[in-house]
């Protein structure tokens, strides 16, 4: 190979690998795990996709009240293992989810090793 050709290939490889190491964030970074709040609404969408679930909350009380509170999951391979489905939530479902608050203040939270109350039923929803 060519010294010129090798430097291109070099260059590029280690390009894609540092964004595709940049693109997963640290849940440490951005939630804080030393805290829990409830966040309570109706479900306006689940979300079940890759690389995490989502799950998009329309706020009816606190501090996000009238705001939509998105909560991150883990991936569907991981909710299922643990008993989660498609039609965990649907759309008017009304929730209260504990979660970890962003570090920031934003309308986000995480949700590993949380408490789910759906339409009066609760559940530990253990996913890490």
């Amino acid at each position: 190979m060519k010294p010129g050709a090798f430097a291109l290939s070099a260059t590029l490889a280690l390009s894609t690998m540092s964004s595709v190491a940049w693109a997963h964030h640290s849940a440490a970074a951005t939630y804080d795990a030393s805290q829990t709040i409830p966040i309570t609404g109706t479900v306006a969408m689940f979300a079940w996709r890759n690389p995490h679930g989502h799950l998009y909350v329309c706020v009816t009380d606190g501090p996000f009240k009238g705001k939509e509170y998105v909560i991150e999951l883990s991936s569907p391979v991981v909710l299922e293992e643990v008993g989660w489905s498609r039609s965990s939530f649907k759309a008017g479902d009304r929730v209260t989810v504990h979660v970890n608050p962003s570090r920031s203040g934003a309308a986000i939270g995480l949700c590993r090793n949380c408490l789910v109350t759906v339409n009066g039923v609760t559940k530990r929803r253990t996913v890490q």
